[in-house]
């Protein structure tokens, strides 16, 4: 298993997670829960897996940002 592989399975990971997160979170609304367990623990893994995922991909986002910025000084 080479790193982009690893880069499409934790994005999938982290919009499963998203995805948990939100579901939760309606939940814990619409119930008027105030610790409501399931729904933090997901934040926290939403969290964990979004920073694995900005590691793995921060070259990439190192070059966008570089480029926009270098293309705004040019104009």
């Amino acid at each position: 298993m080479n790193r982009t592989d690893i880069s499409y399975i934790i994005s999938l990971i982290l919009l499963i997670s998203i995805t948990i997160t939100g579901f939760t979170g309606f939940i814990q609304a619409q119930l008027e829960l105030r610790k409501f367990v399931p729904h933090t623990y997901t934040c926290y893994f939403t969290l964990f897996i979004t920073v694995i995922h900005v590691m793995l991909n921060w070259i990439k986002l190192w070059r966008y940002f570089r480029r926009k910025i270098g293309s705004k000084n040019n104009k």
